[in-house]
């Protein structure tokens, strides 16, 4: 399992490789029809075995970012995941109700939006609407704190997650993908009843809400390596946890 960015495991070195890969592949650093680096570099590369590299390469392929030739290097089919929200949108439509590993892909999807939108809104001049509003919305979650060191103040955690998902579709309407952002949107519901099932401790919400505070600082700042780091650790701790749900 992961523990803030220390790395253990297959399974979990795959995910990490897979996040990094797309994330560059999203920003269009390998384009479409470009080939990746082979799997014995990115092995070296992340420090990996060549079994996590093809289940990153797995990961990759069922979004249709990248297609795998046997043989042969993987080649970048597209610089975008709307194929990929698409067909899960239909999916969980289809279904009364979404099945866990339906909602991890929609998990993963917030990921991408999100680290996205911290890297894009921190390097926009006319992100300060954006930002004042994100940083209205840690205000309150800062002052909310205190009220609920106790746990027994249920319209404060109320207010405090009602605030915490604000603060999160703020970032993702800033991102500039319309058919993604629209198409979470519809189904971010499903995916939030889910996370309300969360245990968490008042420390962990304390730790959770400095680390807002310091992501609101570093888009103003316009810090984009350390906007784009605190996002991804935030919603890497989420999905660790969401994981473990019995669903």
């Amino acid at each position: 399992m992961m523990n803030g960015n220390t790395i253990s495991g297959s399974e979990t070195k795959s995910t990490t490789i897979a996040n990094k890969l797309e994330e560059e592949i999203l920003a269009k650093k390998y384009k479409a029809g470009e080939n990746l680096p082979s799997q014995h570099e990115l092995a070296s590369q992340f420090n990996a075995s060549s079994r996590s590299v093809r289940e990153a390469f797995k990961n990759l392929e069922a979004k249709g970012l990248i297609k795998v030739k046997q043989g042969k290097k993987a080649i970048v089919q597209s610089n975008s995941l709307d194929q990929f929200v698409e067909s899960l949108s239909a999916s969980m439509i289809s279904k009364q109700a979404p099945d866990k590993k339906l909602l991890t892909d929609l998990m993963q999807v917030r990921t991408t939006i999100e680290v996205s939108a911290s890297r894009e809104l921190s390097r926009d001049p006319n992100r300060m609407l954006i930002v004042r509003s994100l940083d209205r919305a840690c205000t309150k979650m800062e002052h909310l704190l205190p009220t609920m060191e106790s746990g027994k103040d249920t319209e404060a955690i109320r207010q405090f997650k009602a605030t915490e998902f604000e603060f999160h579709a703020a970032l993702i309407k800033s991102n500039d993908n319309i058919i993604l952002s629209s198409i979470y949107e519809n189904l971010a519901p499903q995916l939030y009843a889910a996370m309300d099932r969360l245990p968490e401790t008042y420390g962990e919400q304390r730790k959770k809400v400095n680390e807002y505070r310091y992501l609101v600082e570093a888009l103003e700042n316009g810090q984009t390596d350390i906007a784009v780091a605190l996002t991804l650790v935030n919603l890497t701790n989420i999905r660790d946890k969401f994981e473990t749900l019995d669903l």
